[in-house]
């Protein structure tokens, strides 16, 4: 009885350590897996916009950014997919107008794509309005910065506006790129936080 009663109170405590060790670990996997999604996601995001951003175009001369603030950019842009005629793929594509915004702590997008195609456009037919709104990274507060696009034209950096800027930039040359910034969180009772960033250079203004 006396070793049953030294042996069952040091039992408690290594089961307690044991149990400490088993919620520390299972709390980091699961931090780890949030920064993990939340980095690919980023990543993700930054790519498809370095893409979208980097090809803006209209054909008309018209400048292809039609809005630029600090936490949205709308742009006309062509789609990623070859019109095919008669069986053959021709060198023609629609034209999108791509819209992101900072919603809520996330990233957003919405797009709308013309019913004609180039090069017998432009002028350009759109239909009437844009799509849904879609979540492209992270949850709610995800994205904690408040300035997460800035404008640089030829003559060095354009303030990021707190509104929209106007157009034309006065500028000789306009906007030649977009940066790009989020300044991420996991949430919870032990965030994690960090940092994912891009400079997009736009095709043909700064090649």
């Amino acid at each position: 009885m006396l070793e049953l009663l030294i042996a069952m109170p040091l039992m408690l405590v290594v089961m307690g350590g044991l149990v400490l060790m088993l919620t520390t670990i299972s709390h980091w996997g699961s931090q780890t897996q949030s920064e993990t999604i939340l980095q690919t996601e980023a990543r993700s995001s930054l790519n498809r916009m370095e893409a979208e951003i980097r090809g803006t175009f209209v054909g008309d001369g018209s400048d292809p950014i039609i809005s630029a603030t600090a936490t949205g950019i709308t742009f006309d842009t062509p789609d990623t997919y070859a019109t095919t005629v008669s069986g053959s793929v021709e060198s023609s594509f629609h034209l999108m107008q791509v819209a992101y915004r900072i919603s809520g702590g996330t990233l957003q997008r919405q797009f709308k794509t013309t019913t004609n195609t180039y090069p017998g456009a432009p002028p350009w037919t759109w239909p009437g309005s844009m799509g849904s709104w879609q979540t492209l990274l992270g949850d709610v507060n995800s994205i904690t910065n408040s300035n997460v696009f800035s404008f640089y034209t030829a003559a060095g950096v354009q303030t990021t506006p707190p509104t929209a800027l106007t157009f034309p930039i006065s500028d000789t040359t306009g906007i030649v790129a977009v940066g790009v910034k989020f300044a991420l969180s996991t949430g919870g009772s032990q965030p994690e936080h960090f940092t994912v960033s891009d400079l997009i250079a736009i095709r043909g203004t700064s090649d």
